[in-house]
């Protein structure tokens, strides 16, 4: 048999070309003959092609399931992948299952366009009859691709370009998305967009192609390259900065549902950002993206709903939003949430409900409900009294530049409580704070000069420290001046 039979992928072409029902050539009776000689040479591909006809007792072969079962794995045993996938199913799945999904499989070896498509909606997902394999799942859409359709096209250069289960193939991507988008599909415009704005496939970047790329897949209707322009328009200090362009892509992306341009519109028309102020469009479009999921304008429309100044005040939908996201676990809301109960701002005062929402943000890092959470444990509110653990928030807001942390910790390192005593780190904290515009580390450096039980006592440096801090509007600072003052004149 003469190798040119054998394509690269190991696929035995006299059968191959007369199962293709696609094909003038088409003509199963022949392939059955062809698959069955094929096999008799111990040729993989016939193999499992004849064990097909075998199984399904099709193309007036007689049905032998035992012989196909056992041709399924010689085949997969001299190396043909689609036997290995069949013996692997036909281990673990029952009989009427098998016959269900080998009758398709058999479809989709004729290049059967419907078939083709089940088979790869089955194993891109994984499914109970079938294990998950994108390699496989591509076999069977590239069937689709070649004869056209521009959905299979996108969806394989994707796969291709992202290397989604199979490996990653710059030229096979750049191929398909091209036919695809010459096909209509915007998605695929708004691919090639990326691509060449991002400078994938050893492409270099080149925005101007992307912009045609963006634009051809906007007027197409997608939403993303819609989202996508109106993001490139609206930054300042660039050639394409035009805020009324912006919004009108933002508000078509949004009109179809984007909920990030939802946002976007919203707060256009919140502030009036290239557009006329529209307090009701604001909510009306922040509300749409909120209920889309999209947790920045859940906060942010919380926010300017809380304070009444961009928008009417309404404090239960600001509670409710700020709700929503915290049990989406967005930390800022979470923090929020915390402030309000522990306030009694709308909900009834609770401690613990504070307490609940503050150790939630602060696990995730929030670094405001990190020292809150500090100041609970510190001051035993809603929890036992555990200077150890205020020590610990204290410490992880510091790290993050909290300056209020910074300060609380470096007193309790000066005096030793919850800590091992260090005076000299505490004194440095309290600086640190105290740079970052915290009058409360200036009032307590003040203080410990004053005292002089920790440290040289330094009128001088104390006067500084009040000084700083009763400008910054600290009344206990603005006191002890007085004091400072009034010692001085007795002498």
């Amino acid at each position: 048999m003469s190798q040119r039979t054998i394509s690269q992928d190991g696929q035995y072409m006299p059968s191959r070309v007369l199962m293709d029902s696609c094909s003038v050539e088409y003509d199963l009776k022949g392939a059955a003959a062809e698959s069955e000689r094929g096999s008799g040479e111990s040729i993989p591909d016939a193999q499992y092609l004849y064990a097909l006809f075998l199984y399904t007792g099709s193309a007036g072969v007689a049905k032998d399931k035992k012989t196909a079962e056992e041709l399924f794995k010689l085949a997969s045993a001299g190396g043909s992948k689609e036997a290995a996938i069949v013996a692997s199913e036909l281990s673990r799945s029952p009989e009427d299952v098998m016959d269900g999904l080998l009758a398709l499989r058999f479809k989709g070896e004729q290049r059967d366009l419907e078939a083709c498509a089940k088979l790869f909606s089955m194993y891109d997902n994984g499914t109970s009859e079938v294990s998950k394999s994108h390699a496989e799942a591509v076999r069977w859409y590239t069937v689709c691709a070649e004869e056209d359709d521009a959905q299979a096209q996108n969806t394989i250069g994707y796969m291709y370009l992202k290397g989604k289960g199979i490996p990653k193939d710059e030229e096979k991507a750049l191929y398909w998305l091209q036919k695809a988008a010459e096909n209509g599909n915007a998605t695929a415009m708004y691919r090639l967009g990326e691509v060449y704005q991002q400078g994938t496939l050893d492409i270099e970047p080149n925005m101007e192609r992307a912009m045609g790329w963006y634009s051809r897949a906007s007027d197409a209707g997608s939403m993303d390259a819609q989202f996508t322009l109106g993001c490139l328009c609206s930054v300042p200090r660039t050639k394409g900065f035009d805020m009324r362009k912006a919004n009108a892509y933002f508000e078509k992306a949004a009109e179809q549902g984007h909920a990030e341009a939802q946002y976007q519109i919203g707060m256009s028309y919140a502030n009036g950002d290239g557009i006329k102020r529209d307090p009701a469009k604001a909510l009306e479009w922040l509300e749409k993206s909120c209920e889309n999921g999209y947790q920045q304008a859940m906060v942010d429309l919380a926010n300017m709903l809380y304070e009444g100044q961009v928008l009417p005040r309404d404090v239960a939908k600001a509670a409710h939003w700020f709700t929503v996201a915290a049990e989406k676990c967005n930390g800022y809301a979470q923090y929020a949430l915390a402030c309000m109960y522990a306030n009694g701002l709308y909900f009834e005062k609770s401690d613990e409900m504070a307490f609940k929402w503050f150790k939630e943000a602060a696990e995730a890092s929030e670094v405001n409900s990190q020292y809150c959470l500090g100041l609970f444990y510190r001051d035993g509110r809603a929890v036992e009294r555990n200077e150890e653990m205020a020590a610990v928030w204290f410490d992880q807001a510091a790290d993050q530049g909290h300056p209020y942390a910074m300060a609380d910790l470096g007193i309790m390192k000066i005096m030793g409580r919850g800590v091992e005593q260090d005076v000299e780190e505490g004194i440095g904290l309290l600086n640190m704070s105290a740079e970052r515009g915290n009058p409360e580390a200036e009032f307590y450096l003040g203080k410990i000069y004053y005292d002089g039980e920790y440290v040289d006592k330094d009128l001088n440096r104390s006067k500084k420290h009040f000084a700083k801090a009763a400008k910054m509007g600290d009344p206990d600072a603005a006191a002890m001046l007085e004091v400072i003052k009034k010692n001085r004149w007795r002498r």
